[in-house]
């Protein structure tokens, strides 16, 4: 009777705490959809003043688009907070402490990703493929670029960096019970498991799965670059330890 009180009690909590994410991520959206054209003003490349839009109701089906985007990209600090609060009563403290630090962390950074690198990565990449339409000269060529294919390609991107701190989380924990000898090893399997999260998550094309996939690989490298320095500075310091201790117990006998 015990087990069945306390099985209803989580699914109460569950449940209220999936109604407050929900909630959440509706408010967000009801709130970009308020503001939809101020947004597409904030995202609009610098020099471009128009979009092309070719099709009846893809104007509407762009606003939701983006708001999509915005809500579920913002809601993502919500879900992980209410998941937190979910899991906080069965945690012991120290790990309860790990998570919360883990929380803060990547709150930090989606806040500092979506303020300040995002903005520039979009201006840096606009600036990169834009300069190969107006340069060419060998006819004439106007560019005029649709609003539903640019919203496209920011939703791949950012699908791209919203991954990453989940992707970081989890090797740091695969990294505490497994060596750097088996990452090496393995590592044709994790470039595989990389681009097929890629090809679950993407559109069935080439490009949106490497846009996916490299960055995970990449942050699967840097993972294990890192691995190596941080051993190297262990051993560096397991070498040194010994001469001291030898040292000052050399000392204290004279």
């Amino acid at each position: 009777m015990n087990k069945l009180k306390i099985s209803i009690y989580y699914l109460q909590e569950l449940n209220y705490r999936l109604s407050y994410a929900i909630l959440g991520i509706i408010f967000l959206f009801s709130t970009t959809y308020t503001y939809k054209q101020g947004l597409i003003f904030i995202f609009l490349p610098k020099g471009l003043s128009h979009f092309v839009s070719t099709g009846l109701t893809e104007i509407f089906f762009t606003y939701l688009q983006l708001c999509t985007i915005f809500s579920f990209s913002f809601g993502l600090g919500i879900i992980m907070t209410q998941f937190y609060l979910f899991i906080r009563p069965g945690l012991y403290a120290f790990e309860a402490k790990i998570t919360l630090n883990i929380l803060i962390t990547a709150l930090i950074f989606y806040i500092c990703f979506y303020v300040f690198i995002f903005p520039i990565i979009v201006k840096v990449l606009w600036e990169l493929f834009s300069a190969y339409s107006q340069n060419f000269t060998a006819i004439d060529l106007t560019f005029e670029p649709r609003l539903k294919d640019y919203l496209f390609h920011l939703q791949q991107l950012n699908k791209a960096f919203t991954l990453s701190v989940p992707c970081l989380i989890t090797l740091n924990i695969i990294q505490i019970y497994t060596k750097r000898q088996t990452w090496v090893k393995y590592r044709g399997i994790a470039y595989l498991a990389a681009f097929s999260i890629a090809a679950f998550i993407t559109p069935p094309d080439v490009l949106s799965q490497t846009l996916i996939g490299f960055p995970l690989i990449v942050f699967y490298e840097i993972q294990l670059k890192f691995w190596f320095l941080y051993e190297e500075y262990k051993n560096q310091l397991l070498i040194r330890q010994p001469i001291k201790s030898h040292e000052n117990s050399y000392g204290n006998k004279k």
